[in-house]
């Protein structure tokens, strides 16, 4: 993992993350069927991958997914906790079947699907500060990404930042 310095906002790291992956949903909820993933929810987790510099790799995925359960405040919707350990469940669940997830093309041992998602809980509990789980994405929008990382004691790795 790499560490950048950058005076890029958060906005731009954000710019930056949503053209890479233009197939993103983007300003809407999320309808899975039995579960809708309000659009609030889904920006604060966008933003928590621009922060975190955690690429959108399924091993990143799961390190943000740990990282989200221990990093966040514990007060919180109660879906923060179903979607994680949902998300983390299913993904294991997939791995021991041998299959892959979403559009990877690589199958991960639940090893490393169990290693990478205890990796990002271990940063997580390493925040100075827990981040607020209700953050108010429009707050720090235009905040530098070193300043927020540096206020939360948070190792970036790197994904999003300008080279």
């Amino acid at each position: 993992m790499m560490t950048t310095t950058s005076k890029q906002t958060l906005r731009q790291g954000l710019q930056r993350y949503y053209a890479e992956n233009p197939d993103f949903i983007q300003n809407q909820d999320l309808d899975l069927g039995l579960v809708r993933i309000p659009w609030r929810d889904l920006q604060r987790h966008d933003i928590m991958h621009v922060v975190t510099g955690y690429g959108t790799n399924l091993d990143d995925e799961m390190r943000l997914v740990g990282f989200i359960l221990t990093g966040l405040t514990w007060r919180r919707p109660w879906t923060y906790y179903v979607q994680n350990i949902g998300a983390f469940l299913e993904v294991l669940w997939r791995s021991l079947w041998g299959r892959t997830v979403g559009t990877a093309t690589t199958h991960y041992h639940p090893r490393d699907i169990c290693r990478f998602y205890l990796a990002g809980i271990r940063q997580g509990r390493t925040v100075r500060q827990p981040i607020n789980a209700y953050l108010d994405p429009a707050a720090v929008m235009d905040q530098e990404l070193d300043a927020l990382r540096q206020h939360y004691g948070i190792h970036n790795a790197g994904a999003w930042d300008a080279e």
